[in-house]
């Protein structure tokens, strides 16, 4: 499964819905203490808006590269 990290920034962590934003992880190379990831644009950016985790995580399946998915409370992207 490519998902690397997920970065959770709704403010309400039990509700199963949540806008999702999908990124290559190599874009996250240049933060301190990273994992680093070969560069890759076949990403790039990707949205999943009103949907449940299981779904973005089976969105990415079609990703070959590892990505991190920035989960944001619906109605925030």
């Amino acid at each position: 499964m490519p998902v690397s990290n997920i970065v959770d920034y709704r403010t309400n962590k039990y509700n199963i819905l949540c806008d999702v934003v999908i990124e290559a992880s190599c874009h996250d190379n240049s933060i301190a203490g990273a994992t680093h990831f070969e560069w890759t644009d076949e990403v790039g950016y990707s949205e999943a808006l009103n949907t449940d985790i299981q779904t973005a995580l089976e969105h990415c399946r079609k990703f070959k590269e590892c990505v991190t998915l920035f989960l944001y409370d619906v109605g925030v992207v």
